[in-house]
């Protein structure tokens, strides 16, 4: 019987430098479906030529999963699109696949016009990987994400139950009784194995000592609430001097950097900008901190709590469903400087409670991996190629 043939359809696969969760789970969904039933691809919309990048082609390669696309940037969106499209368009000529599974706003768009036009008409998979998409043109994802997308796309899959209640509230979504599958993501099982290890990762040199650490991870864009954790900091600092490193890059940087000055805690804040080594850094965090305004299912928290790092999260959508408050964290309302500096000064203050949350949490992350969700999205592709919706 032939395999399935399945392309993950990323925007780039530079994990930890240009690219994030999303793409993140799509690389490893293309390396853990099962390889009897499944032969995968990926395709990435843009290429960076970054370190990141080349480090996780070699990689991919030699799993013996082949990678598409990676198209410079023209510095033109629309001409960037109509170039990942052409790509696109080539490739499932070629390699006619069976399905193709988007992950990414821009990568639906194409993914639904090589559904509705290409000769081969591949069956569209989508992973909606947060409630709040398209933000920067609301207009346009209202239309594509509540008219077009419900009738072109054989299944739109969610990452979270916040998402899953998101898709099927939609009106047409409703009117066909369009059920939307709920894959929950997760981070590779080998993370778990990373306590047990003998040898911890050395402390980064770029990294200060003798204050407590605190870090959050992700893009420096306001999605991410960075401007309020630094809010936060001199009111914790009133009760735990700490130390922040902030890991990610992105297009607030140069105002956060001016926010941190501006609040005199420029010599407490470390902006560390994209980095490979994230998970080698992480083991010394004293405390993880996710400021977002939204989240889908945030990766992040989840590898923390692998690691056995306690959390300090924002009460938002997918990050509630992994963090259990006063079990497994603790939650606090997002765009609240105040409660943000009180839960993290508790925590820093309390280290048996800190411990013991993360404990728990590390428990409740084991249920999150990308080897357990890997077959529900197999059955999602299985339904869709034999013809159910």
């Amino acid at each position: 019987m032939r395999r399935i043939r399945v392309v993950q359809l990323v925007a780039g696969i530079a994990i930890g430098d240009q690219s994030g969760g999303a793409e993140q789970i799509g690389i490893h969904l293309a390396r853990y479906l099962d390889r009897d039933a499944f032969e995968s691809a990926i395709f990435a919309m843009r290429g960076y030529g970054s370190a990141a990048e080349r480090q996780w082609l070699t990689r991919l390669t030699g799993e013996g999963v082949p990678v598409y696309g990676l198209t410079p940037a023209t510095g033109s969106s629309l001409r960037d699109l109509g170039q990942a499209l052409r790509a696109l368009w080539s490739l499932v000529g070629e390699f006619r696949p069976d399905v193709i599974n988007s992950h990414s706003e821009r990568g639906d768009v194409i993914n639904a016009l090589v559904r509705s036009f290409h000769p081969v008409h591949p069956r569209a998979v989508r992973t909606m990987h947060t409630d709040q998409q398209w933000q920067t043109r609301p207009w346009l994802g209202s239309v594509l994400t509540n008219g077009l997308f419900p009738l072109v796309f054989d299944a739109e899959i969610a990452v979270s139950e916040a998402v899953r209640l998101a898709l099927e509230r939609r009106p047409l979504a409703r009117l066909r009784r369009r059920k939307s599958p709920l894959c929950y993501v997760g981070i590779d099982r080998s993370l778990f194995e990373r306590l047990a290890g003998d040898t911890p990762p050395p402390f980064p040199a770029s990294l200060p000592a003798g204050r407590p650490l605190i870090g959050i991870v992700g893009r420096l864009a306001p999605q991410k609430g960075h401007t309020y954790l630094l809010e936060a900091l001199p009111l914790i600092h009133q009760t735990c001097p700490v130390h922040l490193a902030v890991i990610g890059t992105g297009p607030l940087e140069a105002e956060l950097r001016a926010q941190a000055a501006r609040l005199s805690i420029q010599d407490y804040v470390h902006f560390l900008g994209s980095r490979s080594d994230v998970l080698a850094i992480m083991p010394h965090l004293d405390l993880l901190v996710s400021a977002s305004l939204w989240e889908g299912l945030p990766t992040v928290i989840l590898e923390a709590m692998a690691l056995g790092v306690p959390v300090v999260a924002t009460d938002v959508s997918g990050s509630r469903e992994v963090v259990q408050s006063d079990q497994t964290g603790i939650l606090v309302p997002s765009a609240d400087p105040v409660a943000l500096a009180r839960a993290t000064a508790s925590l820093l203050a309390n280290p048996t409670q800190a411990g013991r949350m993360a404990t728990h949490a590390r428990r409740l992350a084991a249920r999150f991996t990308v080897q357990s969700s890997a077959p529900c999205y197999g059955e999602v592709y299985r339904g869709v190629v034999e013809g159910g919706r």
